[in-house]
């Protein structure tokens, strides 16, 4: 898959409708947030927001994750869903989405640290821990030639979501 990002858009104004249809364009964010997210992206926040976010899928970090969450801590969408959703679909063979409940179930059923690193707050560090997690499951998928980490995703997706218990209708 073709990166989507370029580093024109650092600078870029006025795209908040435009994001918000890519928020809409998939359900990786829960309907709740997208309502959320068109005020954040119609308001004054929303350049803010898009460049923090470019900034952070550019590799800038602690200080664009900051920014995001300023930006978006006043409409009660400052969650790792948002924070991590355009930097993975821009960048996704170096950013990772976070769902955080599968993750971390996943996680713990790999023994990977990201399950008792996960805190809901926005922190570069449980980032990091997430992209370690991302790393190590694509090495171990390397058979299955995982293209970026929109497949990690979706097998962390899966294998996150697994339940053992099957649902016996009720006679």
């Amino acid at each position: 898959m073709k990166p989507l990002l370029s580093s024109k858009q650092v600078g870029a104004s006025g795209l908040g409708e435009a994001i918000l249809a890519v928020f809409r364009a998939t359900n990786l964010v829960s309907p709740f947030e997208k309502v959320r997210l068109q005020d954040v992206l119609r308001g004054p926040a929303a350049d803010a927001f898009i460049r923090a976010a470019v900034r952070f899928a550019l590799g800038e970090g602690k200080s664009a994750l900051l920014d995001m969450e300023r930006a978006l801590k006043p409409h009660d969408s400052a969650k790792w869903t948002v924070a991590t959703y355009l930097p993975f679909l821009w960048r996704p063979e170096e950013h990772m989405f976070l769902k955080p409940e599968v993750t971390k179930d996943f996680a713990a059923r790999v023994g990977h640290r990201f399950a008792s690193d996960y805190e809901a707050p926005l922190d570069v560090a449980v980032y990091e821990s997430l992209v370690g997690l991302a790393s190590k499951t694509t090495v171990e998928l390397a058979e299955l030639e995982p293209r970026d980490r929109i497949d990690v995703q979706s097998f962390i997706w899966v294998v996150g979501g697994y339940r053992d218990e099957v649902d016996q209708p009720q006679l």
